[in-house]
C-alpha cells in the first residue's frame, strides 16, 4: 500500500467530487462521478450492488480514482475491495452529510439512500499520482 503525503491528505480530506475507473468484463473502461471520503490511508466510496461499477469491482478489483479540482488533482490506482465489515448505512449517511450539509445529508441518507441495497467500497491506494 502507498501512502499519502501531508499535502495530498488535506486535499483528499476536501470535499470534492471524485471520478471512479473500473474495468468492463471486455476490458474498456468505466468512469461514474462518486462522492468519497479518506479513512486510514484508504479511500472510501459507497453505492448500490445493482451498479455496473459494483458489478466491474467484484469481478475484477483494479480501479483509478481522480479526485481534482480543475488542474489540482490527486489520482489513486489501486484495488477496490468490497469491505463486507462496514456499515454501508452509517458510510452512504457520512457521505451524504459530507457532501450536502448535516440537515439535508441526514434526511437525504434516511428517505432515500437507506432504502436501497448498498455497500461500501475500501480503495487500497497501489500507486498515487498527484499535482497539488
Amino acid at each position: 500500500m502507498q501512502t499519502f503525503d501531508a499535502k495530498a491528505e488535506a486535499f483528499l480530506k476536501e470535499p470534492h467530487f471524485a471520478k471512479l475507473a473500473t474495468l468492463m468484463r471486455d476490458g474498456s473502461p468505466q468512469l461514474t462521478p462518486i462522492w468519497y471520503m479518506y479513512e486510514d490511508g484508504k479511500l472510501i466510496v459507497n453505492t448500490t450492488r445493482d451498479r455496473v461499477k459494483f458489478r466491474n469491482i467484484r469481478r475484477d478489483a483494479r480501479v483509478a480514482l481522480l479526485v481534482d479540482n480543475g488542474y489540482t488533482y490527486v489520482t489513486v490506482f489501486g484495488r477496490g475491495r468490497v469491505a463486507e465489515e462496514r456499515d454501508p448505512k452509517a458510510d452512504i449517511e457520512r457521505l451524504a452529510i459530507r457532501y450536502r450539509g448535516e440537515e439535508s445529508g441526514r434526511k437525504a441518507a434516511r428517505d432515500r439512500y437507506w432504502k436501497m441495497d448498498r455497500v461500501s467500497i475500501e480503495i487500497v491506494p497501489e500507486r498515487i499520482v498527484a499535482d497539488l
